[in-house]
């Protein structure tokens, strides 16, 4: 079936039309825009301008999913390597939370509690 732009006089199918809604973005709510803003302000990296960075930020398909972690996320960063921090574009470019969420989840005991020699 196909249906007819009543502005234009475009011919489109169903599922032509379907794409081209799954194509268009949402924006973000001023409530994400908080979020990521604080988020930003404590990177301890370069960055660039707050729009830019959210307009890169949003280009993930999963940047929602994203943002609720990089609130939580603890950024501790080596304070005296500071020249080594990435800037915050190739921080969520290459995913870079996801090593540091690595990170949080050492175990006390990585060889577990059989190696313990305190144990008696």
């Amino acid at each position: 079936m196909t249906h007819i732009c009543p502005c234009c006089g475009h011919e489109a199918t169903v599922q032509q039309l379907e794409k081209d809604l799954v194509r268009v973005k949402k924006k973000p709510t001023p409530y994400e825009s908080g979020l990521f803003e604080e988020f930003r302000s404590r990177y301890r990296g370069k960055k660039r301008g707050l729009e830019t960075e959210l307009e890169n930020f949003t280009r993930h398909k999963d940047w929602r999913n994203i943002l609720t972690k990089l609130t939580k996320l603890k950024l501790n960063f080596d304070v005296t390597q500071s020249k080594y921090i990435p800037h915050l574009q190739t921080f969520i470019n290459q995913r870079r939370w996801e090593m540091m969420e690595q990170d949080e989840v050492e175990s006390p005991h990585p060889y577990g509690n059989e190696h313990d020699w305190r144990k008696q």
